[in-house]
């Protein structure tokens, strides 16, 4: 009695010739050349061959439609943000808080939700540099305005 699965019952012997492990055409996809072994389930198709059906084409461009192409790609400025905290620290709070949604978002998969949330941190983080910048130059004429009308008397 043959199983409709293709194995044989335990115990029995199969009958006939068996082929080789690892020599032939894989299940599904390309035969290898004679006397290579084919490339087990899940590996790649060679050079120049389709990938079988239902099995990733490794090495495809990601990130159709305009979308990011990588998780990888999109920084979360996390770095910036922390130094934002002696420029400006209300900025730099949200700032770290949506540096945290990128890192958040990318382990989801949600890489255009993580764009976003990039962008708006680098917003925030350009905004606090811009107003800590501003208020260390106007504390520096403080001292300076001041030193002089110190002298001054």
């Amino acid at each position: 009695m043959t199983n409709p699965y293709g194995q044989q019952p335990y115990g029995q012997q199969p009958s006939g010739p068996q082929p080789t492990p690892g020599y032939g055409p894989p299940s599904g996809g390309v035969p290898a050349p004679y006397g290579q072994p084919s490339p087990p389930y899940g590996q790649p198709a060679p050079y120049g061959q389709p990938a079988p059906y239902g099995q990733p084409a490794y090495g495809a461009p990601g990130g159709g439609y305009g979308g990011p192409g990588n998780a990888q790609d999109i920084p979360d400025y996390k770095g910036w943000a922390i130094g934002c905290i002696f420029l400006c620290w209300i900025l730099a709070i949200f700032a770290i808080m949506k540096s945290n949604e990128v890192n958040t978002y990318k382990m989801q998969g949600n890489l255009v939700a993580a764009q976003e949330a990039s962008k708006t941190t680098k917003t925030l983080c350009l905004i606090a540099t811009i107003i800590g910048g501003i208020g260390c130059l106007l504390g520096i004429l403080w001292v300076i305005f001041g030193l002089a009308l110190a002298a001054s008397y």
